[in-house]
């Protein structure tokens, strides 16, 4: 396998922290155009973006420049601010293309409440310019979107629970930001083309929600694939998955830049 170089770098900067970006990058000078970028995961108050290390290595030994990023938590800002930092990233990468990065095509990819702030901000690309960011003017059009057992829709949450915390408050109290920041909701023709997985064990999230999202993207005419392979919430970080969902990630690319 080829080297690849690792970098550290502070894509923004909010009242209460820095928000970092650890950057792959292929070693080979025949990059590839696209840049993939990782939202981890931790129902929207915890983890943190080293989760991702491995797989963006992996993708960069096969030439693709790839990310994986802070966004704000639950307890530190409720949303929509992990959705702005999401997106500060994508302008990020685009505006200042970091290390030489020239983004051709940005994808977004993440796992479980990873998976849905990647999923949202896909689908809410066009719906303008997130007021005091540095590069607000700057689009946040993703062209791919791979989503690993996420959430995709949030109504029918509990009162009292991670949503609520991230949402701000309960259904009851603020029944309009349960919709406005369910991706499911938010579908339109222009969605860029996905790649979901749903693992068949998963004991955090059903499939039902998973299959349900694939629909409303197949009827709104998106290109979307669904895998379902075994194991549970956390299967693509082991053998033989990680590597299997590493090169299905390159092919669907091919595919659908083809």
């Amino acid at each position: 396998m080829d080297a690849v170089t690792a970098k550290q770098v502070v894509f923004k900067q909010t009242s209460g922290r820095d928000l970092f970006a650890n950057v792959f990058l292929p070693s080979t000078d025949d990059w590839r155009r696209t840049v993939i970028i990782h939202v981890h995961g931790g129902v929207w108050n915890r983890g943190d973006r080293s989760f991702f290390d491995d797989r963006c290595r992996a993708l960069a030994e096969q030439a693709f420049p790839a990310l994986t990023i802070d966004y704000r938590l639950s307890g530190e800002a409720t949303y929509p601010a992990a959705l702005k930092d999401i997106k500060s990233a994508v302008r990020w990468v685009r505006s200042e293309q970091p290390f030489e990065i020239s983004p051709h095509q940005i994808v977004l990819c993440g796992h479980s409440a990873g998976a849905h702030l990647a999923a949202l901000t896909a689908a809410t690309a066009r719906s303008g310019p997130t007021p005091n960011d540095e590069y607000e003017d700057t689009a946040t059009t993703v062209d791919r979107l791979i989503g690993f057992d996420g959430p995709y829709d949030c109504l029918g949450a509990e009162e009292d629970g991670e949503t609520a915390d991230f949402l701000g408050g309960s259904p009851t109290e603020v029944p309009e930001r349960y919709r406005e920041a369910s991706p499911r909701e938010r579908v339109t023709s222009a969605h860029p083309p996905t790649l979901l997985y749903h693992a068949e064990d998963d004991e955090w999230l059903t499939m039902r929600e998973t299959r349900a999202y694939r629909d409303v993207l197949n009827i709104a005419g998106v290109d979307v694939e669904l895998h379902t392979p075994p194991g549970d919430h956390f299967f693509f970080t082991e053998e033989p998955w990680f590597e299997r969902t590493v090169n299905q990630t390159v092919d669907f690319i091919d595919r659908v830049e083809s």
